[in-house]
């Protein structure tokens, strides 16, 4: 059985990486669709992980929402990751597999205006009411790639067309 079939039997990733622990903190990080997320993690629930955190950065590509799972019966840790368009920040809630997911999608809908659908109580967790969703967000020009933020590890799997991580043409130089 692959690495990537060991993680997730129910989905397809889009790409699964072996990272070095020492340098990240993470054993592998798994790239998702966000239709996906909520299969994924009833299945680590399943397989005995719990939901350490859930974060969000807002990059240049999109927004990308992070789900740290660790177990306590080993010192492995698995970063399930889903890129979100700026222009359509919605991804299922798996507030109804991890209950305590609850509070971290709401803390992630108040900073930086992230949906997530079906969530029971998406009401704002630590900012007034009437306070505008996404005050973390950052402007275009402040953005960075994911790529300049996160090391992925070294590729075991990739779905075809996945190209997040692709080496990056150069744009040509005009000429003078």
């Amino acid at each position: 059985m692959s690495v990537s079939e060991k993680l997730l039997e129910t989905v397809t990733p889009l790409m699964v990486c072996k990272c070095s622990f020492e340098k990240t903190g993470i054993n592998y990080n798994v790239f998702l669709s966000p239709e996906d997320i909520s299969a994924a993690a009833t299945e680590m629930l399943r397989k005995k992980y719990f939901l350490e955190d859930i974060d969000v950065v807002d990059a240049s590509e999109g927004f990308l929402v992070t789900y740290h799972y660790a177990r306590f019966d080993s010192s492995e840790r698995v970063a399930h990751r889903v890129l979100l368009a700026h222009n359509e920040p919605l991804i299922p809630t798996i507030s109804n597999v991890y209950q305590g997911a609850d509070w971290h999608e709401r803390e992630c809908a108040d900073f930086h205006g992230i949906n997530f659908s079906g969530h029971p109580n998406l009401i704002p967790l630590l900012l007034d009411p009437e306070t505008p969703q996404g005050v973390l967000l950052k402007d275009k020009a402040s953005r960075v790639s994911v790529r300049d933020l996160i090391d992925p590890g070294k590729s075991i799997f990739t779905t075809e067309g996945f190209t997040l991580f692709d080496e990056v043409q150069a744009e040509p130089e005009e000429p003078k």
